[in-house]
């Protein structure tokens, strides 16, 4: 199900203008199709509403399927893989055949792709991906995997944080849930990043399940501990950041520098006030939409090249400078997105993917660096095809060349914060690419 490489750029025009003109027309036929039968339900999956970010997650998911004239289910896990399993075959069995969302651990990517494939039902995930586990591994029905490169945005936390404490600090490390390869990693970019740092240091590090109360209590301790030898405090979520800026406020701690990743909507006030000193926007509201409008899209007969099987998406830093336009876009009643433009079926020739993604190489892949492949496993030779004809810097430059609507593009008045980050690993480094308006 997966498109062939175009060596050459005259060809890839041709074909491009080819295919456009047959998916508008497939997809046409599948809107008549899908009217003529009633909407048809889209499930998206995702942990638990107790966590801040899954709240507007979800409202980005619900938002996208029913601009697209479909009808809304969402399943929660409350982390457990056997409960997500369970609803993801329950709603196959119900003939539900478009699937997204984010899965509860590594392990269970693995179990949930090989289940869509066998029941053929279209999926798209985010966030969490299985070691050395790629969508031609699992077979056509998974059509694509999106997340903003963990390690990246922990390096980038990193940076920030020894810019905030002058070089020289003692910190702390808040991680999520021990099955979150996402927040591990993000862990672990943030300790590469501060071995750049001489004067820097971690005193310890734990996990705060993500949540708001655990980030307190863990923080809570920490300061019986170490008092006011903490100079800062780096979280894999908001949620927990949160809850770690209330503990130190509750013990007048107050310049402890504190930095989080997700910046969701019920927590950004605390940016504004200062309780938080910086937030990494990995826009996940944008991540649920746009996997709901892949599963669309392949349901209506589009097939992602094998460089799109895997893309790296974009995040931004906010701090007090950039968080009032992060709350006037981000943060309404609706979203600023626009759900249809996102579609490959519906938009063949203007699609517009409304934030910066570039494919990711799995050989080079920054979450399988330190991860040794499982004995015999070879990855997929399709992608290092793929790489040699070139098909890798293609797909990149046309994802640019469509990505038109840059409301995910901090204003210039916020910098040096003003610019979208996406991983970009197609050659044998993996480097940043950087868009500002």
């Amino acid at each position: 199900m997966y498109k062939n490489s175009f060596k050459k750029a005259t060809i890839l025009l041709i074909c491009v203008f080819l295919l456009a003109g047959a998916y508008s027309f497939a997809g046409g036929e599948q809107e008549q199709n899908a009217a003529a039968a009633g909407p048809q339900k889209m499930l998206t999956t995702y942990c638990t509403m107790a966590n801040d970010f899954f709240l507007t997650f979800d409202q980005g998911a619900k938002e996208a399927v029913e601009a697209l004239g479909n009808e809304y289910i969402s399943a929660t896990d409350d982390r457990k893989p056997e409960k997500f399993i369970s609803n993801m075959s329950s709603y196959a069995a119900s003939d539900v055949k478009m699937m997204s969302g984010y899965s509860p651990t590594i392990g269970s990517v693995i179990e949930a792709t090989k289940l869509v494939n066998r029941e053929k039902v279209y999926y798209s995930n985010v966030l969490e991906i299985a070691d050395w586990w790629t969508p031609l591994d699992a077979g056509p029905y998974w059509g694509m995997f999106h997340f903003p490169d963990a390690r990246a945005i922990g390096m980038q936390g990193g940076d920030v944080m020894a810019e905030a404490l002058q070089k020289k600090g003692k910190t702390l490390l808040l991680l999520g849930f021990p099955g979150s390869k996402a927040g591990n990693d993000r862990g672990l970019g943030y300790k590469i990043a501060l071995e750049n740092y001489p004067g820097m240091e971690v005193l310890a590090e734990e996990y705060g399940d993500f949540t708001r109360d655990k980030g307190y209590s863990v923080t809570a301790d920490w300061i019986i501990k170490y008092g006011d030898e903490i100079d800062g405090i780096y979280c894999t979520n908001t949620s927990m950041a949160v809850g770690a800026a209330v503990a130190c406020k509750e013990a007048g701690l107050t310049d402890v520098k504190i930095i989080g990743t997700d910046a969701n909507k019920e927590n950004m006030k605390y940016l504004k006030d200062g309780s938080l000193y910086g937030i990494c926007g990995i826009f996940g509201p944008w991540l649920a939409g746009h996997a709901a409008v892949v599963a669309y899209d392949m349901y209506n007969g589009w097939e992602p090249t094998v460089a799109e099987t895997m893309m790296s998406t974009g995040f931004i830093m906010l701090t007090q400078d950039n968080a009032d336009w992060y709350i006037d876009t981000f943060c309404g009643d609706k979203l600023p997105y626009d759900w249809k433009k996102m579609s490959r079926t519906l938009n063949p020739d203007n699609w517009d993917p409304q934030n910066l993604m570039v494919p990711i190489f799995p050989e080079t892949f920054s979450n399988w660096e330190f991860v040794e492949k499982p004995k015999g496993y070879e990855v997929p030779k399709e992608y290092s095809e793929a790489l040699a004809s070139g098909e890798y810097k293609e797909i990149r430059q046309l994802y640019l060349d469509h990505f038109k609507d840059h409301t995910t593009v901090p204003p210039s008045s916020s910098a040096p914060y003003d610019k979208v980050f996406a991983s970009n690993n197609i050659g044998s480094e993996t480097v940043v690419d950087v868009l500002t308006k």
